[in-house]
């Protein structure tokens, strides 16, 4: 997919807001995907031109707050793009997903980029000793069990979470 600059972004949007085209017509004429110029669209509506010149930081918190919105409002990309000014779709794809997966959390620990290779400067980790103590079959018992409890406890707080993002929104009394 070819990269299109802010200032093809910026005349394709003057040109479609001119009524020089359809949404259609404009983005097939500047070739940009039509889902990603609708979304433009959108963004500009509500944002203006500081969506393409000044979007915005993309913090973990921010990935937090857009995930959050998008999954309890039921939103398509485009109403995204609306109210926050971010046109990355497969992004927020991914945001949803961690969040559905991990919650907050899930989004708040992930790091950018890649993990840095050890270059030949760096030591290597130390392997365990051989001498190293030896648990005892009651302790090793311990263990398991402590890690199955963490597990298991971890999954009934996803569960709690998907379920109460499943039930309808409480009707308040007339």
């Amino acid at each position: 997919m070819t990269k299109i600059s802010k200032t093809v972004k910026l005349r394709a949007l003057i040109d479609y807001f001119d009524g020089q085209g359809s949404l259609k017509t404009i983005a097939n004429k500047y070739q940009i995907s039509l889902t990603v110029f609708h979304m433009l669209v959108a963004a500009y509506r509500t944002h203006g031109a500081k969506v393409l010149f000044e979007p915005p930081q993309v913090t973990p918190k921010f990935k937090v707050q857009v995930a959050s919105w998008a999954i309890s409002h039921h939103a398509s990309y485009t109403q995204v793009a609306a109210e926050f000014g971010y046109v990355g779709s497969s992004q927020i794809y991914q945001w949803k997903e961690i969040y559905r997966n991990q919650g907050p959390n899930g989004l708040l620990c992930i790091s950018k980029g890649r993990k840095p290779k050890m270059t030949h400067n760096q030591k290597k980790p130390a392997k365990k000793s051989s001498k190293a103590k030896k648990l005892t079959p009651e302790q090793n018992r311990l263990k398991q069990l402590e890690a199955e409890n963490l597990e298991l406890r971890i999954k009934n707080e996803a569960l709690k979470l998907l379920a109460s993002m499943k039930q309808p929104p409480k009707k308040s009394p007339k």
